[in-house]
C-alpha cells in the first residue's frame, strides 16, 4: 500500500489519486476484521472504525498482564508503566513527534473539551473571539460555545459554499487581533470535504498571528498520514476508535511549550506532585492532564491501531474510492448528494427524495449494509445543505467495490419497498 505523509498544509488537490492509483479494491483484507465474518458490508467507519486482530491481540495481551501505570515500584506496575509510555512514544511517533508532546484523553471530544477549558477560556475575555467553521462536529462547537458564553467572548462561524468547502473569503474577516484560537475540522464527518489548512495557517499568521490553531483530526488520520511537527497546528486531535484502536481513548499531540501554558481539565490522583492546604504542584509532562488510572489497555491499543492503520493506509486510494461512492450514488434515480467537495475521502452524505433516513437505514440493514442515518453530530452543516437529517456511507480499509454495490442494491430495494404507491411503480414522492 502507498501510505503518503501529509503535514498539516494538505488540500485538496494535493490527494487527488495521481494516474494508475492503485484500484480501488487494493484493501486490508477482510479476513483481518473478525466484525465481517458475517458478511457484513460495514460503511460506517466515519462513525467507528472496525478493529482488526492484531489490535484486539494487543488490548488482551496488556489486560492479561494487569498492573496499574505509575502506580507502584513491584514488577507487575512496572510492566504496566513501560506498557502505557512505549504506547506514547509509538503513538507519536505515527505522527513523527516526540512522547513529551502526545497527552492521552478517553476521545477525540475530550481532547477538544481539554484545549478549550485547559488552555483557550484562561486566555479568553470579554471582547476576544474564538473562530470555528460551519463543518464542525459537536465536539468542535459546544466547547468553544461554553467558554465563550462563559467568559462573554464572541464565537464567530466560517461559512462553507454550496460544495461544502470552506469559504476562505468569509474566513478573512474573522481574523483579528482579538482571535484566541482558531479551531478546524480537518476532514469533514458529513462530505469528506478536507480544509485547505495551508491557506488557513496562511491567513491565519497574517491576520491573527497571536491565534492558537486548534485541528479536529479525527476523520483526517485514518485516510491521510499527518506529520504534526512541522505543521503549524498548535494542538492536533485524534479518537482511537477511528484508527482502528478500541472505543475509550484518544490523544491530543502539541508542542511541550503549548502544554506547559495549560491547565488540566480534569483534576485527581497522579496529575500532582504535591498538595497542601494553600499550593498545589502540578505533575511535569503529560502526567498533569491524564488524572486518574490510566487507560493503558486503551493507549496500548491505540498505538497498535496506528501501527496497522500505517502499514495499510493508501490516501490516493481513499479518495479514488469515495470518488466511486459518489458516482455510483448519484446515478441511483431520488438520491441527493450533500455537497460536492473536490478531492473529498472517507464520507458521502445523501438524501433520497421521499424517504425518511431512518427507513432507508432500517431497510439496509435488513439486507446486512451498514450505513449511519440522522445528523451525524453536525446540525449546522445539515443545516447549511437545507436538510435535518441525511444517510451517510463511509469508507474504511477494508472496503471495495461489492461494498459499494451491496449498497447500491439496497438503495433500489428501499426505494421500490419504501415509495409511496400514489407515485407509480419505481417512482420517488417529491
Amino acid at each position: 500500500m502507498t501510505n503518503m505523509r501529509h503535514s498539516l498544509d494538505t488540500g485538496p488537490a494535493a490527494i487527488r489519486p495521481p494516474p494508475g492509483c492503485p484500484p480501488i479494491d487494493a484493501a486490508a483484507d477482510r479476513a483481518h476484521f473478525p466484525a465481517l465474518a458475517d458478511g457484513l458490508r460495514y460503511l460506517d467507519s466515519a462513525a467507528t472504525s472496525l478493529t482488526p486482530t492484531c489490535v484486539i491481540d494487543a488490548v488482551r495481551d496488556a489486560m492479561l498482564a494487569g498492573g496499574s501505570a505509575h502506580r507502584g515500584l513491584y514488577p507487575l506496575a512496572q510492566r504496566a508503566t513501560a506498557a502505557l509510555e512505549g504506547a506514547r512514544r509509538d503513538v507519536a511517533a505515527a505522527l513523527g513527534g516526540a512522547a513529551e508532546q502526545i497527552v492521552f484523553t478517553r476521545s477525540a471530544t475530550e481532547g477538544l473539551n481539554l484545549v478549550a477549558e485547559g488552555w483557550a477560556r484562561p486566555r479568553l475575555t470579554a471582547g476576544a473571539a474564538i473562530v470555528i467553521t460551519r463543518a464542525a462536529h459537536h465536539s468542535n462547537l459546544l466547547p468553544w460555545r461554553r467558554i465563550c458564553r462563559a467568559a462573554g467572548a464572541e464565537l464567530r462561524i466560517a461559512e462553507c459554499d454550496a460544495r461544502g468547502v470552506l469559504d476562505l473569503e468569509s474566513l478573512t474577516p474573522l481574523l483579528d487581533r482579538r482571535v484566541v484560537a482558531v479551531a478546524l475540522t480537518h476532514v469533514s464527518n458529513v462530505t469528506g470535504a478536507i480544509a485547505p489548512l495551508d491557506a488557513i495557517a496562511a491567513l491565519r499568521r497574517r491576520h491573527a498571528p497571536q491565534a492558537a490553531l486548534i485541528v479536529d483530526g479525527a476523520q483526517a488520520l485514518p485516510h491521510i498520514a499527518v506529520h504534526a511537527p512541522g505543521s503549524r497546528a498548535d494542538f492536533y486531535v485524534f479518537s482511537g476508535h477511528k484508527v482502528c484502536g478500541p472505543q475509550g481513548i484518544g490523544a491530543v499531540w502539541a508542542p511541550v511549550e503549548r502544554w506547559a501554558e495549560a491547565e488540566p481539565l480534569l483534576v485527581g490522583g497522579g496529575a500532582v506532585l504535591d498538595v497542601g492546604d494553600g499550593h498545589i504542584v502540578w505533575s511535569e509532562g503529560p502526567a498533569r492532564f491524564e488524572a486518574g488510572t490510566a487507560n493503558m489497555p486503551g493507549a496500548v491499543g491505540l498505538a497498535a491501531g496506528l501501527a496497522f492503520l500505517d502499514r495499510h493506509r493508501d490516501t490516493a486510494r481513499s479518495v479514488a474510492l469515495t470518488a466511486a461512492l459518489r458516482t455510483r450514488l448519484a446515478r441511483v434515480p431520488g438520491v441527493r448528494l450533500l455537497g460536492d467537495p473536490p478531492g473529498a475521502v472517507g464520507a458521502v452524505s445523501f438524501v433520497f427524495d421521499g424517504l425518511h433516513p431512518h427507513d432507508v437505514g432500517a431497510v439496509l440493514a435488513e439486507r446486512g449494509v451498514a450505513v449511519r442515518v440522522g445528523h451525524h453530530c453536525a446540525r449546522p452543516l445539515l443545516a447549511h445543505f437545507d436538510v435535518r437529517s441525511a444517510i451517510r456511507a463511509s469508507i474504511g480499509l477494508h472496503t471495495s467495490a461489492a461494498d459499494l454495490d451491496a449498497l447500491v442494491d439496497g438503495l433500489r430495494a428501499a426505494r421500490e419497498l419504501l415509495a409511496p404507491p400514489e407515485t407509480g411503480r419505481g417512482e420517488v414522492h417529491r
